[in-house]
């Protein structure tokens, strides 16, 4: 089981990146900017589903299992190069 305070201190850095401006909220700046209320609270929703699917991957510890498979990693990293 997670040690309370360890993951206490995980949920708080995790918020406290979470709200702070950044890159994040000047993607949902200019398209809200550029397209209205709805675009800004729809880049608004997919930069917060991001955060969500980091903040499981952390949780769950992936970089562990990275670090542990580094083959994965590169797999992983092509995949992500194939795909863009």
């Amino acid at each position: 089981m997670v040690d309370m305070s360890l993951y206490a201190a995980f949920l708080v850095a995790a918020f406290a990146l979470c709200v702070t401006p950044g890159p994040d909220m000047m993607f949902i700046v200019a398209m809200g900017g550029r397209g209205g209320p709805a675009a800004g609270v729809m880049a608004a929703f997919g930069v917060a589903c991001a955060m969500l699917v980091h903040t499981v991957a952390a949780a769950l510890g992936l970089s562990a299992l990275f670090s542990t498979l580094p083959t994965l990693y590169h797999v992983l990293r092509w995949v992500g190069a194939a795909y863009l």
